[in-house]
């Protein structure tokens, strides 16, 4: 069997499964779509064999989605921060996060559930650099994912 290449990771698609708040969802770069197990640090002795211990997991945890975009005229992610913020009620959202080839078909998703923004931020305003551009950032915690 020849071995696949691999998939490039700057063509993709965020879309927000969210009926409250219509907002453009073209995004810059996406992270944090991952989880880790922790250990138990003790472990589980061998029964008979009290030198061995038998390692066990702990319970896992998803680290947080970071998506990062260009700062436009477009204010329904901020809406939906803002409100969570101000309010402190949640309006938690499913997110699916597509990677696409190039005929902009999928070839991996990720179904992120529950989402609900944790932190909204801008990358700043400076004179010293004329030729950026101002970036928005949206931090969000997530219940778990899948892979489809």
């Amino acid at each position: 069997m020849p071995q696949a290449f691999p998939y490039t990771g700057y063509h993709f698609g965020v879309f927000f499964l969210f009926p409250q708040f219509n907002f453009n969802a073209t995004f810059q770069s996406v992270s944090g779509h991952d989880f880790s197990s922790g250990s138990a640090e003790s472990g589980m002795k061998e029964g008979g064999n009290n030198g061995v211990r038998l390692p066990l997991t702990s319970s896992g945890s998803y680290s947080g989605l970071k998506l990062e975009r260009g700062f436009t005229a477009d204010l329904g992610l901020y809406d939906w921060c803002e409100q969570t913020h101000t309010t402190m009620k949640t309006s938690p959202c499913n997110i699916l996060v597509s990677l696409l080839d190039k005929q902009e078909y999928p070839v991996k998703n990720w179904l992120i559930f529950n989402a609900i923004p944790t932190s909204w931020s801008t990358s700043g305003l400076s004179v010293s650099n004329s030729t950026s551009i101002m970036v928005e950032s949206i931090s969000l915690s997530y219940q778990n994912f899948i892979l489809i």
